[in-house]
């Protein structure tokens, strides 16, 4: 084999080609947009500024995005600016890019994949944009990936673990509230992992955990602050904040319009209006691209979201029979996320299909997964 073929395969190399790559990414960012503290930053900076003042936030629905605000809380009692911030996310990320690189190798057993994934991951800059960004996404996109990755990477169960991820998933929550996502999908991947022959005796006890899910749930839609679900179907918002009628439905909710009541009210009763605006919300939402971006920007996610689809058409299979555990963490938090948009609308900026772009990736790696199935150790079982 060629000499510059055997580098390429080397992990020091793809470290080289890797950091390379992003480096040039964040200063790129940074000369481009410096520190972003507009648009949705300001709400986050004025609940800081009130935590300071009066030790509470104006309404509960910051709660859930606790952790970017107790962050530009310390800033700001410091008075040493915003750049720790900033420093903090852009070594978040580039901690999820490398565990990013080691899913990918966990998966498909090859080094190059790794790196070829890795530097894709990379190319859809949209994501990575929000390392200097005051805004909740940063954190929660590194986070969700070295989570992954550090779940992934369980052998077996111990107090010691459990307590991490425990410590991890409320990061995730208290970053943002599709947080509790994971709580669910970490949940069925221990019983397809560790339990699977006695899967069916651990779902017949699993009802006080459904419960628990349904209370916090609850809770998040409950919070308060500008958080309405009734909203979006009175004015039939596919894009969030873009009204696509101009008279406006009139629907009387017996129920708290943000809980699951409210919503389940609004399915049984206005049927024909929920199923018609879910399909509408679901090809915006896997469709990605927005009458409103440029026509060169639309052709490259296009392109980078279509061609993910067919890898993962053409692999799932592959996924499904090697995986299992690993396939139903993934996909049960990319149908949290289907299902939230279907109820609710779609973001103007595609933030919420960003959010699980990992997961699509590592899917997209199932045409080139290891052939040969390996069987679990005991401890696995």
């Amino acid at each position: 084999m060629p000499k510059f073929l055997l580098l390429l395969g080397s992990v020091k190399t793809h470290f080289l080609i890797i950091g390379t790559i992003w480096t040039f990414f964040q200063l790129y960012f940074l000369m481009r947009f410096d520190i972003v503290s507009e648009y949705e930053a300001a709400k986050y900076i004025e609940q800081a500024e009130n935590l300071i003042k009066t030790g509470s936030y104006t309404s509960g629905n910051f709660l859930f995005y606790s952790t970017q605000i107790l962050l530009i809380a310390l800033c700001k009692k410091l008075q040493i600016g915003y750049w720790p911030i900033i420093t903090i996310q852009i070594a978040a990320n580039a901690l999820s890019i490398w565990c990013f690189y080691g899913l990918v190798s966990f998966f498909t057993k090859s080094k190059i994949y790794a790196l070829g994934f890795t530097i894709a991951f990379l190319a859809f800059i949209y994501y990575h944009l929000y390392n200097v960004y005051l805004f909740t996404e940063s954190l929660y996109f590194s986070f969700s990936i070295i989570y992954t990755y550090v779940l992934f990477q369980t052998k077996k169960l111990s107090f010691k673990r459990i307590l991490v991820l425990i410590f991890f998933v409320l990061f995730l929550y208290f970053s943002r509230p599709v947080g509790l996502f994971f709580l669910p999908a970490t949940i069925l991947f221990f019983v397809f992992k560790f339990y699977k022959k006695r899967a069916l005796l651990i779902s017949s006890l699993g009802a006080p955990f459904f419960i628990l899910l349904y209370f916090l749930i609850n809770n998040s839609l409950n919070s308060g602050g500008e958080l309405d679900f009734l909203l979006p179907y009175l004015d039939e918002r596919i894009i969030c904040g873009v009204p696509t009628i101009n008279q406006a439905h009139i629907i009387v909710n017996p129920y708290e319009k943000n809980s699951i009541e409210g919503l389940a009210y609004i399915i049984s009763n206005h049927g024909n209006l929920f199923f018609r605006l879910a399909i509408k919300r679901l090809i915006a939402f896997f469709g990605v691209i927005r009458p409103y971006y440029s026509l060169p920007h639309n052709i490259f996610i296009a392109i980078y979201y279509y061609s993910i689809y067919c890898f993962i058409l053409f692999g799932i299979r592959n996924m499904l029979t090697q995986w299992l555990p690993q396939l139903i963490f993934m996909s049960t938090i990319i149908s949290f996320t289907v299902i939230t948009v279907m109820l609710s609308c779609d973001e103007w900026h595609n933030r919420f299909i960003l959010a699980i772009l990992p997961f699509f990736l590592l899917l997209a790696t199932a045409p080139f997964l290891q052939k040969e199935y390996i069987k679990p150790t005991h401890a696995e079982q």
